[in-house]
């Protein structure tokens, strides 16, 4: 059995090992999440965001190893999204992509040697290819909340012109 080596330096969480796995209950937590956030938007009366936020956090799959729980990808969204529900909020596409792109695990970054991973570009998994990584928390979004609230956006306005042309 491998002995991890993690440890903190400077804010940077360096990986001498692959990350433990989360834990059974986080994993169920997590489980549970995907189906939730599906409900929540149907909720909303914003079935539409379902693909789109499904497909963005797939590019953070494998991250959430290196968080705290409560900064888990799939249960920051679940938990953005109960707040709209528990307050009535209509989901209006601009709010819900500003408040997205705010969530705490859009500040973390991830570095292969000299490589820097781009979350729009290439899933965190896919990053990895099970090597060690190093991942830490920055003052600022990356890619920068602006892009990536565009980028939401525009991915949430492609679903729904496939979803009109079907």
């Amino acid at each position: 059995m491998k002995k991890n080596n993690s440890h903190l330096s400077g804010g940077v969480f360096v990986m001498n090992d692959l990350p433990p796995p989360i834990s059974p209950l986080q994993q169920e937590a997590r489980t549970q999440a995907v189906v939730t956030i599906g409900h929540f938007l149907e909720g909303l009366g914003e079935p539409g965001w379902r693909s789109v936020l499904l497909g963005w956090l797939g590019r953070y799959d494998g991250l959430e190893v290196y968080l705290y729980p409560e900064d888990d990808p799939v249960l920051t969204v679940r938990d953005l999204l109960a707040r709209y529900v528990e307050a009535l909020r209509p989901a209006d596409p601009v709010r819900l992509a500003a408040d997205l792109a705010a969530l705490p695990f859009c500040r973390y970054r991830a570095q292969r040697g000299d490589e820097k991973w781009r979350p729009l570009a290439e899933t965190f998994s896919s990053f990895c290819r099970g090597t060690t990584v190093e991942v830490w928390e920055s003052e600022r979004p990356a890619p920068p909340q602006q892009v990536l609230e565009n980028w939401l956006l525009a991915q949430f306005c492609a679903a729904q012109i496939c979803n009109r042309r079907s």
